[in-house]
């Protein structure tokens, strides 16, 4: 009997930290969001590497991303992309083409990993996976049709910033995106977050809007 109880005991102690974890997600993410998304811009250096669902990993790509409000920029490779009004447009150099598109919710969180967190993961189920002194690891399962799984990110407990974003896509596929440094700055002008295909002389021009 004494054995029974120790059981329930240790059970109903650790049923508790996992509420008490899982209440304390919403407040971690309004921290993410400002850390992330306050008044100014956000630098964030960033390296990212994509499986298929073999599980072979691609190389690791390293990239700066530059979040400010709604509107972000990313210059990654060859690749120069700014995201403002709903609208994307992106230059490759390697493949001398400009091109504008309205992205999915799915290809946008691709292109910016850390997009899902402005509006604090809404449209996603937090779940806690670990919890230590120094950071938290959540789940977060898309509510609505969606090609990701889940997103698994680690959060710094001190400073609220997330270090690494991992999505699995439902046919197996993965995107793995490590945050080393995360620099806070004044604003840049909203000219930052533009491109335009004039800016690169004979590039084709590809409209998918």
């Amino acid at each position: 009997m004494r054995h029974i109880v120790l059981m329930l005991a240790l059970c109903l102690v650790s049923l508790a930290g996992q509420a008490q974890s899982k209440g304390n997600i919403p407040q971690m993410l309004e921290r993410a969001e400002k850390a992330l998304y306050s008044s100014g811009a956000t630098i964030v250096e960033f390296s990212s590497t994509m499986g298929d669902k073999s599980g072979k990993m691609g190389p690791t790509e390293k990239g700066m991303m530059y979040l400010q409000g709604d509107a972000f920029r990313l210059e990654m490779g060859t690749l120069t992309a700014v995201y403002q009004g709903g609208t994307l447009s992106y230059y490759d150099s390697s493949e001398a083409t400009f091109t504008i598109s309205r992205p999915s919710a799915d290809e946008l969180m691709l292109i910016n990993p850390l997009y899902f967190l402005r509006s604090r993961a809404k449209g996603f189920a937090p779940q806690s996976l670990s919890v230590t002194s120094s950071q938290e690891v959540v789940r977060f399962t898309p509510q609505q049709k969606s090609n990701v799984k889940h997103v698994d990110a680690t959060f710094n407990q001190g400073s609220g910033l997330p270090s690494q974003l991992i999505f699995l896509a439902k046919d197996g596929g993965r995107l793995i995106a490590n945050i080393p440094q995360i620099k806070r700055r004044a604003a840049y002008p909203q000219s930052f977050f533009t491109l335009s295909a004039d800016s690169y002389p004979g590039c084709e021009v590809v409209d998918l809007r």
